[in-house]
C-alpha cells in the first residue's frame, strides 16, 4: 500500500481523520469545525503522510503537531512533536497504521526531530500497535484515561 506526503488538497480528509482520532468510546465524533479539533491539525501538509488504497484513495493519515499545553517536553524543555493517526474503520487491522507510523517517524527524523509523542486512551486497542512500533509510556496523557507515549527516533 502506497504512502505519500500530504498535500494542501488533502485538508478535508485530514480533518475527517482528526475527527476519528479524537473519538472517545461511545461518544459522537466532534464536528469538523470544533476549535479543539483544529488545535490538533498538522501545521503544514509536509508534516503529514497518507496511506492510499489500490485505487489511490486515502484510507488513513498521520501527522505531527504541537498542541498547547505540550504533551511531552525533553529534559531541557524542548517540545516533542505530538503524533496523530487515524485509519478508516473498514481498513483497520490490515497494517495501515503501522505503515503510517513508519513513514511518519522517518519523516520526523528527516525534519531533525529525535522523538515523537502521542496521547492514547488506555482502552484504545491501538496501544498494542504503538508498543510494537517502539513507543513507551512516558506518563499521564490528556483526559482521565489518557496515556502519553514516546518513541525515540533513529
Amino acid at each position: 500500500m502506497p504512502v505519500r506526503t500530504g498535500e494542501p488538497s488533502d485538508a478535508a480528509f485530514i480533518v475527517e481523520m482528526a475527527r476519528l482520532a479524537s473519538a472517545i468510546e461511545g461518544r459522537p465524533l466532534p464536528p469538523a469545525d470544533d476549535p479543539l479539533l483544529a488545535q490538533g491539525l498538522p501545521p503544514s501538509p509536509d508534516t503529514s503522510v497518507l496511506a492510499l488504497d489500490h485505487d489511490g484513495h486515502p484510507i488513513g493519515a498521520a501527522w505531527w503537531h504541537f498542541r498547547e499545553p505540550l504533551l511531552v517536553v525533553t529534559p531541557d524543555g524542548a517540545p516533542v512533536p505530538e503524533l496523530v493517526i487515524a485509519v478508516m474503520p473498514a481498513d483497520r487491522g490490515r497494517g495501515v497504521g503501522r505503515r503510517l507510523l513508519d513513514a511518519l517517524t522517518a519523516r520526523a527524523a528527516h525534519h531533525g526531530y529525535d522523538q515523537l509523542a502521542l496521547n492514547v486512551h488506555i482502552r484504545n486497542p491501538a496501544v498494542r500497535l504503538y508498543s510494537r512500533a517502539g513507543f513507551v509510556v512516558a506518563g499521564k496523557g490528556r483526559g482521565p484515561l489518557g496515556v502519553a507515549m514516546v518513541r525515540h527516533l533513529p
